[in-house]
């Protein structure tokens, strides 16, 4: 999938330069105002369509053509370019970008340390997306390089099949790749909160508030879990035992001498992924096996296509670490 940052999109990133280079970076988070300006000074505007239809004029005697309105359909167009975005229902009510960047506000203003992290638009213009940032590094007690960020993703489209859409997120977005990617990560984590296209759109921001509670509640809950694989010991004989098990080999009798080499290459894999350098500070612990496993199945572990990887780390993680943890923690035990 391309970038999809087209000649009329502006993005902008926040300290950190974007893969494809074509955004604004800016030293320090923007208000408001400053990055809407910069992104999304632009309203969708509705217009009627109409079609052209052939009729016989039977005083002339000839045939002509006339406009009729088409009732169930109307076109969005961009403010600034005059470009038509898509046809759309005409009960649809389209959030415009102004309105997306009230509840950003809205957001920011229940948190300050909430801020501006990446915005723009893709395809024109047809999609558009403001990421937020908890400006606060999550640290991991046990755990020198296990420090990170949490997002709040805004998107919204005006094309048919699209919502507006609210999203804890890991993802830094910053192209169609990634926007879709927290797409999926959300719908797959079912946090995906869908601010569909209706005019009780204040009613959909208190839900907002209500669900940034419970996002706090988890991103402790998610720390204390970590803090606590980070405490449990493990020994070489149990690390053996966890690899063993996580990559787990079928009935002698029915695994052939194929099968049995791509095991112990897997196997391999994965010891390697354990003793790399992000490992150092949790090797030895029922994390550094969690983490092993996490880094092996995301990036690592034999896929058929970059596709199947891709879908294997985004649509499936929580039940893949889910086991990874569990297995970590029995692994302390055995």
């Amino acid at each position: 999938m391309a970038h999809e940052i087209r000649k009329h999109d502006k993005v902008l990133s926040v300290r950190q330069p974007m893969w494809h280079g074509l955004e604004d970076l800016l030293s320090e988070a923007p208000s408001r105002e400053e990055a809407e300006k910069l992104v999304h000074n632009f309203s969708v505007i509705r217009e009627d369509i109409y079609r052209q239809v052939a009729y016989f004029d039977e005083v002339e005697m000839q045939y002509k053509t006339r406009y009729e309105l088409i009732p169930e359909e109307q076109i969005n167009v961009r403010s600034d370019t005059d470009m038509v975005l898509s046809s759309v229902p005409r009960t649809r009510v389209d959030i415009q970008p102004q309105e997306l960047w009230d509840i950003a506000e809205e957001i920011m203003q229940q948190d300050s340390n909430i801020v501006i992290e990446t915005a723009g638009s893709l395809r024109d213009g047809r999609d558009i997306w403001i990421l937020l940032k908890l400006d606060e590094e999550l640290t991991i007690k046990g755990d020198p390089h296990g420090n990170s960020f949490a997002y709040n993703a805004l998107q919204n489209s005006y094309v048919p099949g699209k919502a507006a859409r609210f999203q804890p997120t890991n993802v830094r977005v910053q192209c169609a790749n990634t926007s879709s990617m927290a797409d999926m990560a959300a719908d797959q984590q079912g946090v995906n909160v869908s601010l569909a296209h209706t005019l009780n759109l204040r009613e959909r921001i208190e839900e907002i508030r209500d669900f940034l509670s419970t996002w706090r509640i988890g991103i402790d809950v998610w720390r204390d879990a970590k803090e606590f694989m980070a405490s449990v010991p493990v020994r070489t004989d149990q690390v053996n035992w966890f690899i063993e098990q996580y990559i787990n080999a079928p009935t002698e009798q029915l695994t052939s001498d194929r099968v049995k080499d791509n095991i112990e290459i897997a196997r391999m894999e994965l010891l390697t992924e354990y003793f790399a350098d992000y490992n150092n500070g949790v090797r030895g612990t029922a994390l550094g096996l969690f983490e092993a496993a996490s880094s092996w199945t995301g990036h690592v572990r034999a896929a058929q296509t970059p596709l199947t990887r891709f879908k294997r780390a985004m649509l499936t993680p929580d039940t893949i670490l889910a086991d990874a943890r569990e297995l970590a923690l029995d692994a302390a035990n055995v």
